[in-house]
């Protein structure tokens, strides 16, 4: 009887993750999970929707008061989400609207 190969669940799901990497949606979802785990739950039921085009996130928030705090902390927020998502998206800009 042959032995079965055994790998890591870490090794598992990237295995089956691996050919969605590129895929736009894959990419959006990594950043607004990103943004959720570092603002929490009730500045992303703020944000209208998230877009990503060339390395820039687009957030359109439903609350001016928001979208003004967010500019304040602008770069801040951009290297913690740079940090949070691990080299596996690097964003160059954000763009609040």
């Amino acid at each position: 009887m042959k032995k079965p190969q055994l790998q890591s669940i870490q090794q598992a799901l990237g295995d089956l993750t691996a050919p969605f990497k590129d895929k736009p949606a894959y990419r959006l979802a990594l950043v607004e999970n990103a943004w959720r785990s570092l603002l929490g739950e009730g500045a992303t039921q703020k944000v209208r929707s998230f877009s990503l085009h060339q390395e820039v996130l687009h957030v359109h928030c439903s609350s001016d008061s928001l979208r003004h705090e967010l500019s304040f902390q602008r770069t801040r927020l951009l290297e913690a989400l740079n940090e949070a998502l691990a080299g596996q998206i690097v964003l160059k800009d954000l763009a609040l609207r």
